[in-house]
């Protein structure tokens, strides 16, 4: 089984290299920025934007009747809806529910911000063409939020390193990634690939400059109770995936198997934790800035997270 994404959704991958601010970023005044959904991914990014440089953090908005003002935040006021936020606002932050992303963002595109949309960009892949073309009728950046393309285990050398090994295994039958992500939470093991998996397509796609619209084909797939196990190829190599719920600990880890060699990276490695100034969350809106500005280097395009999303669509539904 494959799919191809339409024209709609192609657009050039983020360049890899140095991720060091140029001086004309740094310099820029800074966004006016507001986050929409105060849940808990909604909070932690709050409180990044609170001290951030580079955003000015002027509107937190959440309609549900039991949301709170983050503590360290709370002379901000809690807006009950888009339409409260006050006027001059260049960005934004969407960390609603999946099914509400679309919705949400394109609201926000509509008032002229840049948007920035938690991953899964949305649930529908009409809904993320739909926020595709308003984002380019609208004249704004869409991106979305895969934040492992700024896991510290993804430096330069490491990212180079990879895309030189993935065009010598193009053609191969055996894998050359194997990733495999869980979560301690409990939930279906179907629905871990739209939550967990995405993240790991995704990271596909980008360590191996596979463009958006790249066929992806469903080799086999096994689910079970406890994890969601796929074989696929895009882009003209071989990659497995396994994802799901009920571990001991989160956990991420990927196999890169280069040449007989077996190469493996722990996406959660405690050793590579970093100050929270510079942390991946951070260096993802870092980016997210320069996008705005019209030089992203690794953030997700509105295009890269449809792709994502359709890819992830397409195991469930294999």
């Amino acid at each position: 089984m494959s799919f191809t994404t339409s024209a709609i959704d192609k657009l050039p991958a983020a360049p890899c290299g140095d991720d060091a601010e140029p001086e004309s970023v740094l310099a820029a005044a800074d966004l006016a920025h507001a986050l929409v959904g105060l849940g808990r991914f909604g909070s932690t990014h709050a409180r990044k934007l609170g001290s951030l440089p580079g955003f000015r953090l002027c509107g937190m908005v959440d309609s549900s009747p039991s949301a709170k003002p983050v503590a360290d935040l709370a002379a901000l006021p809690l807006l009950s809806g888009i339409d409260a936020l006050p006027p001059g606002i260049e960005s934004a932050t969407v960390a609603t529910s999946d099914g509400t992303h679309a919705e949400v963002a394109m609201a926000l595109m509509r008032r002229g911000c840049h948007v920035l949309v938690e991953k899964p960009l949305c649930t529908d892949r009409r809904d993320g063409m739909l926020m595709i073309r308003t984002a380019q009728q609208c004249g704004v950046v869409l991106s979305t939020g895969h934040i492992e393309r700024f896991n510290p285990a993804f430096d330069a050398a490491t990212l180079a390193w990879i895309r030189r090994a993935a065009l010598r295994h193009r053609g191969s039958a055996h894998p050359f990634l194997r990733f495999r992500r869980f979560s301690c939470r409990e939930a279906n093991a179907l629905d871990s690939v739209l939550d967990l998996m995405v993240h790991d397509l995704d990271l596909l796609a980008w360590l191996c400059a596979i463009p958006a619209d790249a066929p992806l084909q469903v080799v086999s797939r096994q689910i079970d109770v406890r994890s969601a196990r796929v074989r696929v190829r895009l882009g003209g190599l071989a990659a497995e995936l396994e994802s799901g719920y009920d571990s001991m600990a989160s956990s991420a880890r990927l196999q890169v198997c280069n040449g007989g060699r077996q190469h493996v990276l722990d996406l959660r490695d405690p050793r590579r934790t970093t100050p929270d100034s510079d942390d991946a969350l951070a260096r993802q809106y870092q980016d997210f800035r320069r996008a705005v500005q019209g030089n992203g280097r690794r953030i997700a395009s509105g295009a890269d997270g449809l792709a994502a999303v359709t890819r992830a669509s397409q195991v469930q539904h294999a």
